[in-house]
């Protein structure tokens, strides 16, 4: 058995260990996200989607917007 190393191949969410001598790897633990969870990656596709003509996602996008001024205390500045 070798030396133990831990990789982590996107900043801490997913962890590694990795043996030196025989090079297995096993993961150790992973960040479980839920559902609803959206990447910057994906949030950034969704908007280019709707700005390309995807009438769902700019009706959802829509819908996300008011709901999102709703929820903010101040409220106040939501743009008409």
């Amino acid at each position: 058995m070798g030396t133990k190393i831990y990789e982590s191949p996107d900043g801490g969410h997913t962890v590694y260990e990795r043996d030196t001598k025989t090079g297995e790897r096993k993961l150790i633990s992973e960040t479980i996200y839920p559902k609803w969870h959206l990447t910057e990656l994906e949030i950034s596709e969704i908007v280019d989607y709707a700005n390309e003509g995807n009438r769902t996602l700019q009706n959802m996008l829509a819908e996300l917007k008011t709901i999102y001024y709703l929820a903010k205390e101040d409220n106040e500045n939501y743009p008409l």
